[in-house]
């Protein structure tokens, strides 16, 4: 996830790459993203195991409680 007006990303929030298709849940704590990053807005990235990569932008993580990336 990053701030939209970032240009890098920020820290991976998953544990490992997804597969095609597969479901990963993870819990965002507003407290750990701060200054630049503070906020709800983000946009986000999915990086899949066969290197393909998914984005998204922006998102209100705040309001969005699940993701779908393709």
């Amino acid at each position: 996830m990053s701030a939209p007006k970032k240009a890098d990303w920020g820290e991976n929030e998953l544990d490992a790459p997804l597969k095609d298709r597969e479901k990963a849940d993870f819990e965002w704590k507003r407290s750990e993203y701060k200054g630049d990053d503070a906020g709800c807005v983000f946009d986000i990235r999915a990086e899949y195991d066969d290197g393909k990569f998914a984005e998204l932008d922006p998102i209100d993580v705040c309001k969005t409680p699940a993701i779908n990336l393709k």
